[in-house]
C-alpha cells in the first residue's frame, strides 16, 4: 500500500526472474479482465505492476499470468487484496483504572473534580491505514480545555463540573465507519488532601541491595511505584497502614547488591496534594571487579609429569563461580573448590585442577569466572606445556687460564636424567668430570673432558647419552686443525738466502737514523683465531709491540742495528722470522753511491782491457792451429797401401781447400 495525493493505493507486482528470453506477463482482475500496468526490466528481472485504489478494490483478486517458451502451459498466480474494516473501539481511562471493552452500551467514567492530566484513550480495532475521528458532547461541540489529540480526549488543566456529560466519537475511513458513546461524571471534591512525608533508605543484606521508600501520614493514601533502568528487574512489594484517618504506604525493592553497572532506582509517589508526581532516587554504587589470578606448577611422580593449575578470585559477595574447560569443550577434569569469607565482607574463591601433563600437553586449560559484577564471564588460560625429550648439545671451550681445551657435553631434560659418556680416539688419556643439578623439575647434566690441543687436533670427539626408555643419542664435535705458515714482513726488505738451499734465512731492513717512531709491520699467515707475537733483540731483550707492528719509539742509532727475531705462537703452533736491522743516514748513502760509481767505472776499464788481451791472444793461437791442422791432413792423405797404389803428392787443389776448411771446423768444435 502506498499513498499518492492523500489517497491509498494497492501496488500489485508480478515478478519474473532468471529466464531467457524474458517471460510475457499479463495481469487481470478476477481472471477475466486485463488492467493497465507498468512494466520494468532490470537485468534479468522483469516486473509488471498495477496501482489500484485501496478502498475500491479491497477483497478483489488479481491474477498474474506468465508465459515463456520453456513452459508447457501458462503459469498463473492469484493474489487476494485484503478487506478493510473497523470492528470497534476500546475505551481506556488509566487514571481511575476504568477499562471498558463492551461498547454495546454506554459506559460511564467517573473523574474527580480538580483532577489534572486527565486522558481518555480511544483505541480502534481494525486494519484501515488511517481513519478520521470527531467527537461531540451532548450533541454539541467539546467544552473548553477538552481537546481531541489523536484518538484521545485530553483535559487541559483541572477537571471542572461542566466537563461531565454524554460524549460521542465517530471513526471513519471512506465508507467504513464506527461509533462510540460514553458518559463522564465529575465527582465533586469533598476532602482536602494532606501530602505524605517521604523517606528513602538503602541497606545491604545477603548480597542484595534493599531500598525502602515510605510515604506516611497522607490523606488520601498515596500511590507508589518504582522506576528502574531499562533491562533491570527487581522484586518489590508494598504495605498499607492507616491511623486516625491518615494513610501510610511502604514500598520495598530488592536489587542485586553487586552489579557491573551503577544502578539508580526511583520511587515515584502520586498524591492529590502534588501537582506532579514526587520522585526520590537512590543509587547503588558500582561493584568492584573481582581480582582473578591463575598460576600453574609441575610435579613429577613415578616418572610421570602432572600439571596443577590454581585459579583464585577475590571479590565482593557473593562468591564467584569457577569452572574449568580444556580446549573449546567442557572438560571432565576433576577440581577442588573452596570459599573463604573475610572479616571485611569480601569473599575469596579458589579452585585447583590437577591433570596429567602428557594427556593434555599442548592444550589450553581455561578457568572461567562468573560473578554479578562482570558483564560477561571472564576467562584465564594457561597452556599446558608439551613434555619435551631431553636435549643434548656438545661444545668446545678454550680456557683462559689453562693450556688445556675443554670438550663439554650438556643434557637438559624433564624428570629423569641421562647417562653421559665421551667416546675418545684410541690411546687418548684423560679424565672426564660429570656435574648434575635440578632446576625446578628440569635435570641439567654436564660432562666435561679437558685435553691438550695437540692430542686431538683435527679429530672428532663424540658424546653418547643414554636417555630414558632405552633411547641412545650421539653428538660429535670436530676439533679444528690449526697452522701458522710463516710470519711476513710487510716493510720493504732484502732477503738473505742460504747458499745451499736458497731458503730465506734473514730479511734485511734499513731504517733511518734519528727518526722518531718507526714501525716494522708484520703479518702472521695461518688459520689460527689468535696468536701471541713477541719480538726480541739478539741479546734477548724485548721490543715494544703495537699489535702486529714492532715499534722503535726513540731516535735510532747504530746501537739499534743487529739481528731481531719475531715469533708468533698459538698453543703448540709457532713460526719465526729473523730481521737484520741496519740504520743508515743521508751522508752514508751519498758516500756509498760515490763508491759504487767509482767501482763501476774501474770494473768497466778492467773488463775492456781483459777483453782486448784475450782477443789478441786468440788471434795468434788461431794461426798456429791452422798450420797444425794442415800438417795433419797432409799426413792423412798419405795412403798406407802398396807403393804401386800410392797417390801422388797432394797439391793445393780446389778439393783440398774444401777438406782443409772442413777439418778446421771439426778441430775448433772438438777443442770447444
Amino acid at each position: 500500500m502506498v499513498q499518492q495525493g492523500g489517497s491509498e493505493f494497492w501496488v500489485v507486482s508480478c515478478i519474473s526472474s532468471g529466464g531467457r528470453p524474458d517471460a510475457d506477463i499479463a495481469m487481470a482482475l478476477n481472471s477475466d479482465k486485463e488492467v493497465q500496468r507498468e512494466d520494468n526490466t532490470d537485468s534479468d528481472v522483469q516486473t509488471s505492476s498495477v496501482v489500484l485504489p485501496a478502498a475500491v478494490y479491497e477483497g478483489r483478486n488479481v491474477t498474474c499470468v506468465f508465459d515463456h517458451p520453456k513452459f508447457t502451459h501458462q503459469v498463473s498466480r492469484v493474489l487476494t487484496l485484503p478487506s478493510l474494516y473497523l470492528s470497534g473501539v476500546q475505551l481506556l481511562y488509566s487514571e481511575l483504572g476504568s477499562n471498558s471493552e463492551d461498547l454495546q452500551g454506554t459506559p460511564a467514567l467517573e473523574v474527580q473534580e480538580g483532577q489534572r492530566d486527565t486522558v481518555i484513550s480511544l483505541q480502534v480495532t481494525g486494519n484501515v491505514p488511517h481513519y478520521n475521528v470527531t467527537c461531540i458532547k451532548d450533541d454539541g461541540p467539546l467544552p473548553d480545555r477538552v481537546e481531541l489529540v489523536g484518538s484521545s480526549l485530553t483535559v487541559q488543566g483541572p477537571v471542572e463540573h461542566h466537563h461531565g456529560g454524554l460524549y460521542e466519537c465517530f471513526f471513519s475511513y471512506h465508507h467504513i465507519k464506527t461509533t462510540v458513546n460514553f458518559t463522564v461524571t465529575v465527582k465533586p471534591r469533598v476532602i482536602q488532601p494532606v501530602p505524605p512525608t517521604i523517606r528513602v533508605d538503602l541497606q545491604t543484606e545477603d548480597g542484595h541491595g534493599v531500598i525502602e521508600c515510605s510515604a506516611a501520614d497522607a490523606v488520601p493514601a498515596a500511590n507508589m511505584s518504582w522506576l528502574l533502568p531499562e533491562g533491570v528487574s527487581g522484586v518489590s512489594w508494598f504495605n498499607f497502614t492507616s491511623h486516625n484517618g491518615s494513610h501510610s504506604v511502604r514500598g520495598v525493592l530488592l536489587l542485586p547488591a553487586c552489579s557491573p553497572w551503577e544502578l539508580t532506582a526511583e520511587c515515584v509517589i502520586n498524591h492529590p496534594a502534588f501537582e506532579e508526581p514526587e520522585n526520590r532516587s537512590i543509587t547503588l554504587p558500582l561493584c568492584a571487579r573481582p581480582e582473578i589470578t591463575i598460576n600453574s606448577s609441575t610435579e613429577w611422580k613415578d616418572g610421570e609429569g602432572f600439571t596443577k593449575v590454581d585459579c583464585s578470585v577475590d571479590s565482593a559477595a557473593p562468591a564467584a563461580i569457577i569452572s574449568w574447560h580444556v580446549g573449546n569443550v567442557d572438560s571432565s577434569i576433576s577440581y577442588v573448590s573452596e570459599t573463604e569469607v573475610r572479616a571485611d565482607g569480601s569473599v575469596s574463591a579458589r579452585s585447583s585442577a590437577h591433570v596429567l601433563s602428557s594427556l593434555y600437553s599442548g592444550q589450553n586449560l581455561t578457568c572461567t569466572v562468573e560473578h554479578p559484577s562482570l558483564e560477561a564471564p571472564e576467562k584465564r588460560t594457561i597452556r599446558i606445556l608439551v613434555q619435551k625429550a631431553p636435549l643434548m648439545s656438545v661444545s668446545l671451550v678454550r680456557q683462559q687460564d689453562s693450556p688445556l681445551w675443554l670438550a663439554v657435553c650438556d643434557c637438559r631434560g624433564e624428570g629423569v636424567g641421562a647417562d653421559l659418556a665421551w667416546v675418545l680416539p684410541e690411546n687418548a688419556k684423560g679424565q672426564t668430570s660429570l656435574h648434575s643439578e635440578y632446576e625446578g623439575f628440569v635435570n641439567k647434566a654436564k660432562l666435561t673432558y679437558p685435553f691438550p690441543l695437540a692430542v686431538h687436533e683435527g679429530q672428532d670427539l663424540t658424546c653418547v647419552g643414554r636417555l630414558e626408555h632405552g633411547v641412545t643419542e650421539k653428538k660429535s664435535i670436530h676439533v679444528p686443525r690449526y697452522y701458522i705458515s710463516f710470519v711476513r714482513v710487510l716493510n720493504h726488505t732484502t732477503p738473505l738466502q742460504s747458499r745451499y738451499g736458497g731458503e730465506i734465512l734473514t730479511h734485511r731492513l734499513t731504517l733511518q737514523e734519528n727518526h722518531h717512531i718507526q714501525r716494522v709491520l708484520l703479518r702472521v699467515v695461518g688459520n689460527v683465531p689468535e696468536y701471541n707475537l713477541i719480538c726480541k733483540r739478539s741479546d734477548g731483550s724485548l721490543v715494544h709491540m703495537d699489535g702486529v707492528a714492532m715499534v722503535f719509539q726513540s731516535e735510532l742509532t747504530e746501537r739499534d742495528e743487529g739481528l731481531y727475531s719475531c715469533r708468533a705462537s698459538f698453543y703448540h703452533h709457532s713460526a719465526t722470522v729473523n730481521i737484520q736491522v741496519e740504520v743508515t743516514s743521508e751522508d752514508k748513502q751519498l758516500a756509498l753511491a760515490a763508491m759504487i760509481c767509482i767501482s763501476s767505472a774501474s770494473a768497466l776499464i778492467l773488463i775492456l782491457a781483459v777483453t782486448l788481451w784475450l782477443c789478441c791472444k786468440r788471434q795468434n793461437r788461431s794461426q798456429y792451429k791452422k798450420k797444425e791442422s794442415l800438417a795433419g791432413l797432409t799426413a792423412l792423405m798419405q795412403d798406407p797401401g802398396s807403393p804401386q797404389m800410392k797417390k801422388p803428392a797432394v797439391t793445393e787443389s780446389k778439393e783440398y781447400a774444401q777438406m782443409v776448411n772442413y777439418s778446421i771446423v771439426l778441430d775448433v768444435k772438438s777443442t770447444v
